[in-house]
């Protein structure tokens, strides 16, 4: 007899060989011995990973990394920084940030392809083609060859090489004379070598790049196709005044000294004036009488602050080096000032100019933001543990004053046995904590002396503590809630940082010791948060593999997995779309020459609103667009009621949404899916219901079930097609389909085209990737009476799945048997559902050691693999057990 064992989770991710035998603690049981191309699903189970859709070619050949940068203004501005060798591009929505569309007028096909239009291009400019009638370069990128006026060749972004449009279809200005649009794209100083360096901090429209190569810049957005990319300037955003005159009411023995500063609307104040002396006057302490101070206005003042010496009683004028203090302000566009005898505020004196960088040959090389300062950190040499605060509210301004004033400038280091070179800067509620090569410091106001935030940071106040003694990398941290995740200072081990409030300092554990095999000879050169959908951190590691993990801290889930695909992953990173954290990447991938070609891609969305057919499950991939009709849709179930096969109509609120053409095309709206049978008139259809419509409305007394009003743009009608064009940068590659949610295997992609055995109208085309999951070896739990180095057999197998197809289960990889009903097949244009279920399959009856379940997915179809149950028989038992 058989008993039945469960592994309820995969929570703990691919786990380390060497804890194969450490079936004493919890997280072996939630583990996997291989998790590749699945990732640990925080709400349970493993899920297969979403395939990347191919958004555009990268400028460089091979070695010529480009690296991706998070840019997000707000919410609902957001940009990936796609930074190249001198060169700078944006991506926004999945889409290329491009220029003003400009008409096409011509195309010479042949050998090379020559486009004529109505404007200017430079050689090199990459240039996106589209609304044009060839359907080979359609929504396709070149890059411009050979420009003259009003005419380019066009050339492969890929090879550099000239486009051979013998085959492709001729061109048809009624088909669609096309447009060109030019790939918006500012220069750098930063060449691909330095790319791995440069850091990042932002605050709203604006960029801070910081680099050992070039002094700080700044990035600012103010639209999508206007950047500028300029070195940050220091110092007061206000001149200062010229003081023109000094009037006295009578003449004397003393001698008086002032000068004037500027401030503006933000508050920053000026450097001082050119001192004005006026002498012999009265001593006014002892004598009735007034000097007045006039001055030039100054553009953008807002007030005018003056101040005064002591003055001088010896007949001599003042001294040039005397201290100065507050008397007065001036509000404008008043420029004079009346003295009568106002004792100076020595407590408060006129700013000191200061340029941190005038005479500095090191550059900062780290940035961040802090109780309204801009700090810099690490200037190289021997001054990679100092680190400069600005003004509050006045970013690029250094200046200071004598004596010290609260605002001033703040210029510390870190002071340790050893030497802490600052790698990074994350703000936190008990200070700025810097994550140096030697550990963790926290820097605060201090209160007290103790290192905790009792105030602000000033010039007197700063405090410096050391925390956790273990050092990080270049690579930047990592802020997940109160929780900070940074690679370890050698780049193999991962790490979380939070404060500890028993032992009051910053500290944590090391959070890939569970699995690091996946770390062992390799480092982590860039990673990326996606919060959401998934709570998943993607690393990419030096080899180009990328690494996913799971983190969810008040669960203690932290599950790693590995990802591969054809090529190797060089960069990433995520900005917020919607409701989702998008993911890109830059890979580069082979061609069927042997050659690399270097792409960027997006991680696609894990969503199946009309089943299989929504599923991303290849590399590259490219899909059919949905034609989206501007109307709303009625939809009326018929008498046969919500099934496959029944009838419904459509009706459109607007006229001219159908025609008589649309007879065999297929509609999806609500969830469902119908194919047209008949035309009605030119806002009525009739259709065959494929996919049953979900989208009902609530609480419906209508046993048939009413659809919900499908708004403008949710909806969507299409033709079916047998070939699928858009596929240029697959050229010659052998790709996976996934059609109308079928699986179509070996075809080749040639003239940027697949051609299908029969027509459909909705296809995703992309590079195919295998999904494998293997448990660990099976455990009961018991350590007395231990089944392991025991022979065991399982006789079956029960997966439970949710949202699956193409599962394949066996004892081993190459002992795997399809578990029929997730390998159902049918014809193309059958709707296949996924399947949320109990599958049972019987298993290879050999008997072996390890009893390990092997799962495996190689269609591209997604799969999620809750948990899974096998039925065992142990031998090895003895006499009498």
């Amino acid at each position: 007899m058989s008993d039945n064992v469960i592994q309820a989770s995969f929570a703990s991710g691919e786990l380390s060989p060497s804890l194969f035998a450490r079936v004493d603690i919890t997280k072996y049981h939630s583990g996997a011995a291989r998790m590749r191309n699945f990732f640990v699903d925080y709400r349970s189970g493993a899920s297969t990973r979403a395939g990347t859709e191919f958004i555009r070619p990268c400028a460089g050949g091979p070695g010529r990394d480009v690296r991706l940068v998070r840019f997000q203004q707000s919410v609902n501005v957001t940009y990936a920084l796609e930074f190249g060798d001198h060169y700078l591009r944006f991506i926004t929505l999945g889409g290329s940030v491009v220029e003003g569309a400009i008409g096409v007028t011509n195309v010479v096909r042949g050998l090379t392809t020559h486009i004529a239009f109505d404007g200017n291009y430079n050689a090199g400019d990459l240039i996106f083609i589209s609304e044009i009638g060839i359907r080979e370069m359609n929504n396709r990128y070149v890059t411009v060859g050979s420009p003259a006026t009003n005419t380019f060749f066009a050339l492969d972004p890929f090879t550099g090489q000239d486009i051979d449009s013998t085959a492709y279809d001729p061109w048809n200005p009624a088909a669609g004379a096309g447009i060109v649009q030019r790939v918006y794209t500012i220069a750098t100083p930063w060449d691909f070598t330095m790319l791995p360096l440069l850091k990042f901090s932002q605050r709203a429209s604006q960029l801070n790049i910081t680099s050992p190569f070039t002094p700080p810049y700044i990035l600012t957005l103010i639209s999508a196709t206007n950047w500028t990319l300029l070195p940050a300037v220091f110092g007061a955003t206000v001149n200062p005044p010229t003081v023109v005159n000094l009037g006295a009411s009578a003449s004397g023995p003393a001698s008086y000294k002032y000068t004037v500063t500027s401030v503006d609307g933000n508050g920053q104040e000026s450097g001082p004036a050119p001192q004005n002396h006026l002498e012999p006057v009265l001593d006014l302490r002892t004598t009735s009488g007034s000097i007045t101070i006039v001055w030039d206005a100054v553009p953008g003042a807002d007030s005018y602050n003056v101040y005064g010496a002591i003055p001088s009683l010896s007949g001599d004028p003042v001294p040039a080096d005397t201290q100065f203090g507050f008397i007065g302000i001036t509000q404008a566009p008043g420029v004079t000032f009346v003295d009568s005898n106002i004792a100076p505020d020595f407590a408060t004196s006129p700013p000191i100019p200061n340029d941190p960088f005038v005479g500095v040959f090191a550059n900062p090389q780290v940035s961040a933001f802090f109780q309204q300062r801009l700090v810099y950190a690490n200037f190289g040499g021997n001054n990679t543990d100092e680190f400069i605060m600005s003004k509050p509210g006045a970013f690029y301004n250094f200046d200071f004053s004598n004596p010290s004033q609260a605002t001033d400038e703040v210029d510390a280091r870190l002071v340790s046995l050893e030497v802490n070179e600052i790698k990074s800067m994350i703000p936190m509620p008990v200070g700025l904590i810097m994550m140096t090569t030697k550990g963790a410091w926290q820097v605060s106001g201090g209160a007290g002396g103790v290192a905790t935030q009792g105030g602000p940071i000033t010039p007197t106040t700063v405090t410096a503590t050391a925390q956790a003694y273990v050092g990080a990398n270049d690579v930047p941290p990592i802020l997940i809630n109160y929780d900070i995740l940074y690679v370890q200072q050698k780049g193999s081990i991962v790490r979380d940082l939070a404060y500890n409030i028993y032992a009051n300092i910053f500290t944590g554990n090391d959070i890939s010791v569970m699995s690091s095999h996946l770390f062992y000879g390799h480092q982590i050169i860039e990673w990326a948060y996606a919060e959401e959908p998934f709570k998943i951190v993607w690393a990419v590691r030096d080899d180009g593999a990328l690494l996913s993990l799971t983190v969810v801290k008040e669960q203690d889930m932290y599950g790693w997995a590995k990802h591969d695909t054809l090529g190797n992953f060089k960069s990433i990173c995520t900005v917020t779309e919607g409701t989702v954290d998008a993911t890109y990447v830059v890979v580069d991938r082979p061609r069927p020459d042997g050659t690399f070609i270097k792409m960027i891609e997006r991680i696609a969305e894990r969503t199946f609103q009309f089943g299989a057919e929504d599923a991303w499950c290849v590399d590259a991939g490219a899909t059919s667009g949905h034609f989206t009709p501007t109307s709303d849709l009625n939809i009326i179930i018929g008498p046969r009621g919500n099934f496959v096969g029944a009838e419904v109509s459509f009706s459109a609120a607007s006229p001219a949404t159908f025609g008589p053409e649309m007879v065999g095309w297929v509609i999806r709206a609500a969830g469902g899916k119908a194919t047209v049978i008949s035309f009605a008139s030119d806002s009525a259809v009739l259709g065959r219901i494929t996919l049953p419509f979900t989208d009902l409305l609530q609480d419906d007394v209508n046993p048939r079930g009413r659809p919900n009003l499908v708004l403008n743009g949710f909806w969507a009608i299409d033709q079916p097609s047998d070939t699928i064009f858009g596929l240029s940068h697959l050229e010659g590659q052998t790709v996976s389909v996934l059609a109308d949610g079928g699986v179509i295997r070996g075809l080749t992609v040639q003239n940027t085209a697949v051609v299908l055995p029969a027509p459909v109208t909705h296809v995703t085309v992309g590079l195919g990737f295998q999904a494998q999951l293997q448990t660990m070896y099976l455990d009961l739990g018991q350590e007395a009476n231990t089944i392991q180095g025991k022979r065991k057999k399982v006789n079956a197998l029960t997966v439970r799945v949710k949202d699956s197809r193409g599962l394949k289960a066996g004892r081993t990889f190459s002992t795997l048997v399809p578990i029929k009903e997730l390998n159902r097949t049918t014809l193309i244009d059958q709707n296949i559902p996924l399947i949320t279920a109990d599958e049972r399959i019987i298993m290879d009856p050999l008997w072996d050691v390890p009893g390990q379940i092997c799962l495996q997915v190689d269609d591209p179809l997604p799969c999620t693999v809750l948990g899974v149950v096998p039925e065992i028989t142990v031998g090895d038992t003895g006499s009498g057990k």
